[in-house]
């Protein structure tokens, strides 16, 4: 990638490429309405180039100060640099063409009212994108799931006894956020997959925040048939509870519910951090299904 130095020599050398060429056309007598066209298309090239290696530059020296999440700053500055560019790229062809303030104000009276209406959707998602960059409302690196009824999901697909345990599971779009614009925010999805959100859409959805800033533990369920013709009901608990020894029970374990006449189903829930949960998880279990296999069988895995 180059550097912005070198990036900023490549537009200077544009500039001049630009220059000789307005010079040697002009040299041919040309229609002034080709000259004029040509002027405004140097402005554009120049202008729109010119615009983007800036906002980068000033993108990345923001970025080299983060601590932690990505700033704010490092969002909308660049942003702010890119549209105001833009603008004057803008005001600079209208100028080329002799356009005066006067008749651009009277002129955009009009127009604005129209581009008003037509840009709703857009200048919606505008203001969206700068609350939700400001606010914090999520951050870069944040895994999240949005729930709101305009994205589309699929529903998971749980075996029939999940729907008769004190489990749950959340609809939505799930995700880590890697970059937050001012329209549309993009996240890649579980399956690697990217999804690109419109900030409007997003700033008015429920966000369940998997790496939140506030609670840094994570209580996982986990429950597991035993045969009531293999267990002691009176000790069982404690069985559990010696198996486990070293997890942080925040609750049980207890016989939940029967099964069938046969098997009873033991609940409990440990505690773990956000990041580590499904190894805990994983750990726990192996260890309970060790202990049952134990206890059927008469003897250790």
């Amino acid at each position: 990638m180059l550097k912005f130095y070198q990036k900023f020599l490549l537009g200077i050398l544009l500039a001049f490429l630009l220059f000789v060429i307005n010079a040697f056309v002009q040299t041919l007598k040309p229609s002034s309405f080709t000259l004029l066209a040509l002027r405004a298309f140097s402005i554009v090239a120049g202008g729109i180039y010119f615009t983007i290696i800036f906002s980068d530059g000033v993108r990345e020296v923001l970025e080299r100060r983060k601590t932690g999440t990505l700033p704010a700053g490092a969002i909308i500055i660049p942003s702010i640099i890119k549209y105001i560019g833009y603008i004057l790229v803008f005001i600079g062809v209208l100028a080329t063409f002799g356009v005066t303030s006067a008749e651009a104000l009277a002129g955009g009276t009009f127009a604005g009212l129209v581009f008003g209406l037509a840009l709703q959707p857009v200048l919606e998602n505008f203001f969206a994108g700068i609350l939700i960059i400001s606010t914090g409302f999520i951050s870069i690196g944040d895994h999240i799931r949005v729930l709101n009824s305009q994205i589309p999901y699929m529903a998971a697909n749980l075996p029939p006894y999940k729907y008769f345990s004190r489990e749950y599971f959340e609809q939505g779009l799930e995700g880590t956020v890697v970059e937050i614009d001012l329209f549309y925010s993009r996240l890649i999805l579980e399956n690697g997959r990217e999804y690109r959100i419109p900030n409007s859409i997003l700033l008015k959805s429920s966000v369940i925040d998997y790496t939140s800033k506030f609670s840094k533990k994570l209580y996982v369920s986990i429950r597991v048939e035993f045969p009531l013709d293999k267990i002691n009901l009176n000790t069982i608990e404690e069985e559990v509870k010696e198996a486990l020894k070293g997890f942080e029970i925040e609750e049980g374990p207890y016989l939940s519910e029967q099964s069938d006449k046969e098997h009873i189903i033991i609940l409990l829930r440990i505690a773990t951090d956000v990041d580590n949960w499904k190894k805990t998880k994983s750990e726990a279990l192996k260890r309970i299904l060790a202990l049952r296999y134990k206890i059927v069988k008469g003897q250790t895995v």
